[in-house]
């Protein structure tokens, strides 16, 4: 089965990778932030060893994001992003395949950081 794992965070200013630009995470002793970004980094190296990372990508600062609604009428209305209303943004994505859903919360789990949440997501199939 295929996940989405969106991983969420809200630094000030936006950068990559954002756990660097969050208080949350920069508050931390340095070796801590390092033994971070080597696990971050292994885990990436496992699961696309065994198959389980199928890609993902860093997104663009919220605020340079575009909402497109249809209002009632029918027509089209363009406004600046970010869509979401809370100080939390989406700040990423991977796309993960696991045998099962214990798999994808385990994959899931080894996203979180301080200073970001991780959403998983099934990706639908159409029959469930």
């Amino acid at each position: 089965m295929k996940y989405m794992v969106l991983l969420y965070s809200h630094p000030e200013p936006w950068g990559h990778p954002v756990e660097e630009f969050t208080p949350e995470f920069s508050g931390l002793p340095a070796d801590e932030r390092k033994k971070h970004f080597e696990a971050f980094e292994a885990l990436l190296g496992r699961l696309h060893e065994n198959g389980e990372l199928v890609g993902g990508e860093a997104l663009g600062d919220p605020a340079k994001a575009s909402l497109y609604e249809v209002a009632s009428d029918g027509s089209k209305k363009k406004s600046d992003g970010p869509y979401s209303s809370t100080k939390d943004h989406l700040a990423g994505f991977f796309l993960i395949e696991a045998k099962d859903q214990a798999r994808a919360d385990e994959i899931a789990e080894e996203f979180a950081a301080p200073g970001q949440s991780v959403e998983l997501r099934p990706i639908w199939t159409g029959g469930e």
